[in-house]
This record gives C-alpha cells, sequence and structure tokens, in this order.
C-alpha cells in the first residue's frame, strides 16, 4: 500500500467552495469533498464545487449503471437532500428530473451542490446493485468506496479533471488505484486523489479499513491486497503466499504484454450472520478489483475459489477491456448507456485466460482444463446457443438478451478457445489468442479505443479467412459451434459412458433443470432413467415433489432430500405440461444416465495433434 500524504495548504480546499472561486488553475478542476468522520443515520455527506459554470443550467447525475456490471443500477436511489448554493450561501431551487439526475437553473450563480449518501450494503431498499459494486458505511471500521455510489458528474462536463478531498478516521487506511496527489501531512486524516477525466472516478474504487494488507512486487507489477473482516477472523498475510503464486503464473502468461505496473485488490469479507447473501464475487476496475466474499469461508476455500478462480478472472481483465476497448467502453455513457458488441472479448476471453494460463503454467493437467471447458459447454447449453453472441452483447440490458448475460463465462470463453485452435492451426503452431490480444494492447492501449464495427474485420485482416468464417457463423451469425470438430484436432476425443445420476442431477452436479422467464423450474430435455421411467417429459414445469411445493426458494432443500432417497419408495411428481397439472407417480429407482466425457487421447509425440495441443496449451 502506498500512501501519498496531504500538505496543509489542502486543508482548506473545500471546507469553503468560497475560498476556491477566485484560484487560477491550469485547467478548471471539478473539486469534490468526502467527510466519512461526520456519518449521520449510516450516510455520509459529499460537497462538489465545480468552478464557474458559463451555461444557464446544469445537470448533475449519478450513474444509472456502470461498466463490467451489465444492469441498471440506479445509484441515485441512496441520494438524499440534494441542495444547490450560491456565491452568497444562498440554497438555489433544485428540480430533480429523475432518479439519477437534478437541475440547477441560473447555474452561472451556482458554487457548489451538497447530498447525503447511503449505502446499499444493509439497505432495505429494492435495487439491482451487485454486492461488490455496492458501497459500505460503517462509522469508525470500514468504507468500501465503489466511487459511482458517492460522486457523480455534470452533463457534459465528463472529461473535466476531478480533485477529490476525502476525510477520514486517523486508523483507517486507503487502498486503491486512484492517483495520489503528491504533497504530505504529519497524520493519517485526510488524502487527495486526482482523476483526468470523470470514467477513471467511476473505474477506481476506494476501501477504507483498519491496517490488514499486503503488498509486493511480481514482474514489474505492484500488488497490494487490501483485506476487510470484520470479525478479524483472515488476514491478508494469511492469502500472501497462494496469491503470490498466482500473479506470478499470470504476469509469466502476459510476458509481452503492456498493461499495468500496479493492481490492487480491495476484499470485504462479509459475515453472513449480519448480511445473508447468497449472491457474491468481484468487480472489475482498470488496475483493481472489488471482492465480496463471505468471511465464514476458510483459508483453502479462499485460495481455490477467490484467489485462483474469482480474482484470476479480474487480474486478466488488465488486457481487456484495460488495454482493448471500443469507443462505448472508453467514454461510457453512465445514463443512456450504448453497449459494445464484443462481451465475447471483455468477458469470454478473460475467462479463458483465466482456465488458459493455469494449464499453461503447470498449474493444472492437460486433463483438468479439459474438464473445465467440459464444464463451460454443458452449461453454455442451458442458454439459447443459436443467439448472436455480438446482438447479444450489443442489447445485453434488454430482457431475452440479459437472461442469456451469464454465458458470456460460459460460451464466450468456448469462442475464445475455439478462436485459439483455429489460430494455432492456421499458423502451424506460432499464432494464438494471446498473441492477438498482445498485438491489439500495443496497437490500442488503455487510451485509443477500437471502434465497435470495425474490429472484427481488423482481426481478420491481421489473421487468416478461417478466422473471419469462424465469427462470420458463430459469433455474429446463430449457427452452434460443433465442439468435437476442434477438439479432434488437439487429439481430444468424446466418449461415451453409462454412469450413476441422482433424480435432479447428473455425475457432475449439472442439473436436469433449469427456469424460465417465470422463475418457474422445469425438466429439460436431457434427462435420466428415472424421470424418464416417470413419464417426465423435456419442459415440464415442476410444481411439487411428494407434496412439497418445488421453487426456488425450496428447490436446493427438496434436491439435496433426494439424495437421501430409497430405492423401492413412493415418489410423486406434480408437473404442469400444456397448461395442465398431472401427477407422475412410481417406485424411486437408481437413476442412469449417458455422460459424454472429453478425454485426451495418449498418442505418439511426433502426432501431429499432439503438436497442435502442445502449441495450443504450452506454446
Amino acid at each position: 500500500m502506498r500512501k501519498i500524504l496531504v500538505g496543509i495548504a489542502a486543508l482548506a480546499i473545500l471546507g469553503s467552495c468560497n475560498s476556491t472561486k477566485n484560484v487560477k488553475k491550469a485547467k478548471r478542476t471539478i473539486e469534490v469533498a468526502i467527510d466519512l468522520n461526520n456519518v449521520v443515520d449510516d450516510r455520509v455527506q459529499v460537497e462538489v464545487n465545480p468552478q464557474k459554470i458559463k451555461e444557464a443550467s446544469v445537470v448533475y447525475q449519478i450513474p444509472a449503471i456502470v461498466p463490467g456490471t451489465y444492469v441498471i443500477s440506479d445509484y441515485g436511489m441512496f441520494i438524499s437532500d440534494f441542495k444547490a448554493y450560491d456565491y452568497d450561501g444562498n440554497e438555489m431551487a433544485v428540480e430533480k428530473l429523475d432518479t439519477n439526475s437534478w437541475q440547477v437553473n441560473n447555474a452561472q450563480q451556482l458554487d457548489k451542490v451538497s447530498y447525503w449518501v447511503d449505502d446499499t450494503f444493509d439497505s432495505k431498499k429494492k435495487h439491482k446493485i451487485y454486492v461488490m459494486a455496492g458501497t459500505n458505511i460503517e462509522a469508525g471500521k470500514n468504507f468500501f468506496l465503489n466511487l459511482p455510489g458517492f460522486v457523480g458528474y455534470f452533463k457534459g462536463k465528463k472529461e473535466t479533471p476531478y480533485e477529490i478531498l476525502i476525510t477520514h478516521p486517523t486508523d483507517l487506511y486507503e487502498t486503491s488505484s486512484l492517483l495520489k496527489k503528491a504533497t504530505t501531512k504529519e497524520d493519517n486524516s485526510e488524502d487527495i486523489f486526482i482523476a483526468s477525466r470523470y470514467d477513471e472516478i467511476s473505474d477506481n474504487p476506494i476501501m477504507y479499513a483498519p491496517e490488514n494488507s499486503v503488498s509486493f512486487n511480481v514482474n514489474g507489477v505492484d500488488v497490494t491486497m487490501a483485506v476487510y473482516s470484520p470479525n478479524n477472523i483472515h488476514s491478508a498475510k494469511d492469502m500472501e503466499e497462494d496469491l503470490k503464486k498466482m500473479v506470478q503464473a499470470q504476469t509469466n502468461f502476459l510476458e509481452g504484454f503492456e498493461t499495468t505496473n500496479e493492481y490492487n485488490i480491495l476484499l470485504y469479507l462479509f459475515d453472513s450472520k449480519v448480511y445473508p447473501w447468497n449472491s457474491f464475487g468481484a468487480l472489475e476496475h482498470l488496475s483493481s478489483t472489488t471482492v465480496v466474499y463471505p468471511e465464514s469461508y476458510t483459508k483453502k476455500q479462499l485460495a481455490n475459489g477467490m484467489i485462483n478462480g474469482t480474482v484470476s478472472h479480474e487480474f486478466f481483465h488488465i488486457v481487456s477491456p484495460l488495454s482493448v476497448h471500443s469507443e462505448e467502453i472508453h467514454s461510457f455513457d453512465f445514463n443512456t448507456p450504448n453497449m459494445s458488441k464484443h462481451l465475447w472479448m471483455y468477458e469470454g476471453t478473460t475467462e479463458y485466460f483465466a482456465n488458459l494460463f493455469q494449464v499453461n503454467q503447470g498449474l493444472i493437467s492437460e486433463q483438468e482444463f479439459i474438464d473445465e471447458m467440459q464444464g463451460k459447454i454443458n452449461t453454455s447449453k442451458r442458454f439459447d446457443d443459436t443467439m448472436s453472441f455480438t446482438e447479444m452483447s450489443k442489447n445485453i440490458l434488454e430482457g431475452k438478451y440479459a437472461q442469456n448475460y451469464s454465458n458470456v463465462y460460459m460460451k464466450g470463453a468456448l469462442i475464445g478457445m475455439t478462436l485459439d485452435i483455429i489460430l494455432r492451426e492456421e499458423s502451424k503452431g506460432t499464432y494464438g489468442i494471446r498473441d492477438l490480444m498482445k498485438d491489439l494492447s500495443k496497437k490500442y492501449g488503455a487510451k485509443k479505443p477500437f471502434k465497435d464495427d470495425e474490429i472484427i474485420p481488423e482481426i481478420v485482416q491481421m489473421t487468416y479467412p478461417a478466422v473471419g468464417d469462424f465469427f462470420k457463423n458463430h459469433v455474429e451469425g446463430t449457427t452452434p459451434i460443433d465442439y468435437n470438430i476442434y477438439f479432434d484436432k488437439v487429439g481430444v476425443k468424446e466418449t461415451v459412458e453409462t454412469v450413476d445420476v441422482s433424480y435432479f442431477l447428473d455425475n457432475k452436479n449439472q442439473p436436469f433443470l433449469s427456469v424460465n422467464d417465470k422463475q418457474e423450474i422445469f425438466f429439460t430435455k436431457r434427462s435420466n432413467s428415472g424421470l424418464k421411467a416417470l413419464g417426465v417429459q423435456g419442459g415440464d414445469v415442476i410444481k411439487s415433489v411428494n407434496g412439497e411445493d418445488f421453487t426456488l426458494n425450496s428447490a436446493r432443500q427438496i434436491i439435496g432430500k433426494s439424495f437421501q432417497w430409497k430405492e423401492g419408495d413412493a415418489l410423486k411428481i406434480e408437473v404442469i405440461r400444456d397448461g395442465k397439472t398431472i401427477a407422475l407417480e412410481g417406485k424411486i429407482i437408481k437413476p442412469k444416465a449417458e455422460a459424454k466425457n472429453l478425454k485426451v487421447q495418449e498418442l505418439s509425440a511426433d502426432n501431429p495433434k499432439v503438436k497442435l495441443r502442445n502449441a495450443w496449451l504450452k506454446g
């Protein structure tokens, strides 16, 4: 953690906006003050000085959506007591335009706006903000500042520089990738952060917490992990070895990439007794990530699930979208978003890299990697496999497309995998998707976006006609990918065997169930001998099992009970088929199903398939 300190001159910056209105600056800077010492009713106050406004009216906006979430969040829900003041300290009229926007007229007289911010973590309001994109205000203990929840922008002035003064308890320490102003002070009570434009504010979260962090340098990247463990169960030091091992492997994998020299991990471990959250994870930012996980997890669970899974995925976002992204990402519209077509790259390639680097760096075996890919194939089949991926991406905020969002981590990664095999085959093993992303990152980088409609033709021009055919048919087009065609090229073969399963889950815990638009659970076409004997058909909506209503809330418990069922006992499942309730009754049997497994073939070292496989996985 690098703490850059604040000087005496900074003390007056926002104590009174009047004191700064006549200060001449090289470039007009929006000044923000956030007071973390004065927490009132779980809220903190924010003041914003826009400097001199030339327009007759101005609109201040809090983001409705932020990059990486792909859902409308409406952070403005948590803003209250929004006020505007003129240069004489008089309150001005404010018109609230919508959940996230406030308009001030006679704006030439505007000195500052102020408002109070409530946090999302303990809110009773119904909202769609993911916990890792959320905010926490816990007086004297923790402040989890995803800044879109605290700081907005004046419409039309998003490219204006910012300076943020944060006053905070002296026993809490900040962690952030946001640039700190190079000034000094004697005590740990204030910090000044600067940003060249609002997008940098949005993309650089800050966490204040008691000291519990580790820092190290791996291959030229300064890495810091700051941990807030409310019951002091976990320390950052305990996670250092696993984190360092992962980052070492990832930076080795990314050798030659020009990405970032700093990466910060802001980890909030929540007490499940206080916050019974079922959903948690991480959100990528420019050179950091916010992570929310249960404090009850063991060190091993955190290492396997959080560090080697979630955080490893987020780290690879330093490639895309940090270094390779479209204009829609570079100048993101936080209130009327225009989405990019290329989630196959931003999330899909990132997730693929998060798996590929592990086999490439010897952390897992080739078969373990193939098993991961097979799991993604199985899960991807729950989504619409004929939906154009670029069309879905462009319209991801709309209903039918939003329902397929999670497929970006499944089919999106498989698109990356298939493209990688095609590139390796066409180049005779010398060029893969990692080389492609490296070339794109060198051409564009963090400050130069590509045009959304031009990147696929450009990739085709850089590579091979076969790549163009793949994009046309399977990414822009609607033709499902036959993965076996590509696995065969690298000596991976599909085998079929009969295995024991349960009534609701297969031998790899993949369900024979799915959920429709009405949040009803139904049986898929993929089945087993137990369900077939009972008369279940694909598409049947489950109403009850042995008299218990089968809903999203009860499903886990009922499925758990099914593992204790005994052969010969009675079984009754009520389903809705064609609008009618049907009772399916029979005796419990031991279900079996055909399992398709992908196996790495044992072939001679000089076999062309082995050579291509080695180039693909180890090159």
